[in-house]
């Protein structure tokens, strides 16, 4: 089967689209640092006119490690933003499975841990190898599953925590394999469930590329799976 332009180009619009959901939390958790900074650096410029500099240098010595965190903090806020580019590409590039999971998590975690209680946890042994790849069907393939999770939460907004896990390993024949899965901890995720959109583009898309895709959300339980072999990733 061939890889055809509206597959990508449908899963490049689906991924506009989870970032146009996020963008009211992602501007939220940028403001938190941007605040902080703002503070911080007026309780600065205040120490500084004091008289007695040399008795106020552990205080100032405080507060410029609080403006060091705190910058360090929306750095890695942006640096996020900026790597989503990456990963949204529609050609082939080399992927470190470790460093996309993290990438991922971190991107979502407005959405999964701030908005709907769930914990994630990335799960790298043994270590998974680097694959050859289209970052932007990785992506589109974890991220479509995410969506469908986080909109029936938004539905039915069951109390209690979530537990996603994401792992990344090698694949017995060789290339990554990935799954990704929650654990509800509360009875009332068992009525959770919900259809996973684009599913049979999805799959068009994972088999044009030889990986094999599924995923399922039933009974409060998220399922996917995705396998990249190494010589068709």
């Amino acid at each position: 089967m061939e890889l055809n332009g509206p597959l990508l180009a449908l899963a490049a619009e689906r991924g506009r689209a989870v970032v146009g959901g996020m963008l009211n939390g992602i501007v939220h958790n940028l403001n938190n640092p941007v605040h902080a900074l703002t503070m911080q650096t007026e309780l600065l410029r205040n120490a500084l006119g004091k008289d007695d500099l040399d008795g106020s240098r552990p205080n100032l010595q405080d507060k410029c490690a609080r403006l060091e965190r705190v910058a360090q903090d929306l750095k890695t806020q942006l640096d996020v933003l900026t790597w989503r580019d990456v990963y949204v590409t529609p050609t082939r590039q080399l992927i470190d499975p470790v460093h996309f999971g993290t990438w991922l998590l971190q991107f979502w975690q407005s959405d999964l841990l701030f908005k709907h209680n769930i914990t994630g946890t990335l799960l790298v042994e043994p270590p998974p190898p680097h694959v050859q790849a289209i970052p932007l069907a990785l992506t589109w393939s974890l991220e479509e599953p995410l969506a469908a999770l986080v909109s029936a939460l938004s539905d039915n907004n069951p109390q209690g925590s979530l537990a996603l896990s994401l792992e990344f390993g090698p694949l017995s024949g060789g290339g990554l394999g990935v799954r990704m899965t929650t654990t509800p901890e509360a009875d009332e995720f068992r009525a959770l469930g919900a259809e996973i959109r684009h599913a049979p583009e999805l799959r068009e898309l994972t088999s044009a590329l030889g990986w094999d895709w599924s995923a399922e959300l039933a009974r409060g339980v998220l399922s996917v799976s995705v396998a990249v072999p190494v010589k068709t990733a």
